[in-house]
């Protein structure tokens, strides 16, 4: 099985099921769906409810990349792997992870086309963001993945499968890919993909003091980077740690 039938796998089974926590639950049913994505036809799939829905919503989070990326927003379409429906005590959310190249790296694109040479990817050139929207799919907030590795100097380059982080925890587990960008440009595209690393992350829902939703990341108990490839051993891995007071710990050996 290569590795794109790999993540796929990994998404639907995820993402194919409700996880009811506490306090969260998360599933792939959207726009008053009562089943989620693989368990609908493909009729029922393309509805105008549910096409006018995913529409409005891609437009959105457009919009949000747009806003915060000098007005570029990326110039193919969302995967639809990595988006889920949420509700958090009793509120619904809607999360979509995406991926796209900064403004500043765009340029360099431009430029590059425009010399006729080919240069390494710049440090945070690409980047990996989840945009979470309310029922009328209006703006809550948003977070930008923070992939600390080799100082900082990584390009995110896909977002394979979201979430829930498991029984008692309010939060999305995110898988994503990316690579060093110190790293040798591939000399032939058998190469391409062969220095790419993957880990899974998560992403906590809270409120701040005014009662405003939040995304944070906390690699506490998972680390960053981390070997956990896919949404299922993450969960494993965070279910062996126990947050004391907001800090993580360890209370079983891995």
């Amino acid at each position: 099985m290569n590795s794109t039938a790999k993540w796929l796998a990994s998404a639907l089974c995820v993402l194919g099921m409700t996880y009811a926590q506490a306090e969260l639950a998360v599933d792939t049913k959207f726009a008053g769906s009562t089943k989620n994505q693989d368990q609908m036809t493909m009729e029922e799939r393309i509805t105008p409810e549910q096409e006018k829905f995913k529409q409005t919503w891609e437009q959105r989070v457009l919009q949000d990349i747009a806003a915060s990326n000098e007005g570029i927003t990326p110039t193919n379409g969302l995967a639809d792997l990595s988006r889920a429906h949420l509700l958090w005590n009793g509120v619904d959310y809607y999360a979509w992870s995406v991926h796209y190249q900064s403004a500043e790296q765009i340029r360099r694109n431009r430029e590059e086309v425009r010399m006729k040479i080919n240069r390494p990817a710049i440090p945070g050139g690409g980047v990996c963001a989840l945009f979470l929207h309310d029922k009328k799919l209006n703006p809550v907030t948003s977070i930008k993945i923070n992939l600390p590795e080799n100082n900082h100097a990584t390009f995110c380059n896909g977002t394979r499968a979201l979430g829930g982080a498991g029984k008692g925890a309010d939060g999305l587990l995110l898988t994503v890919s990316y690579y060093l960008t110190d790293g040798k440009l591939a000399q032939r595209a058998q190469d391409i993909g062969k220095d790419w690393r993957e880990q899974t992350l998560l992403l906590r829902l809270q409120k701040d003091a005014t009662g405003r939703v939040q995304l944070v990341q906390d690699d506490r108990c998972l680390g960053n980077p981390n070997a956990y490839k896919n949404i299922p051993i993450a969960r494993k891995a965070l279910a062996k740690c126990k947050d004391m007071n907001n800090g993580w710990i360890m209370i079983e050996d891995r």
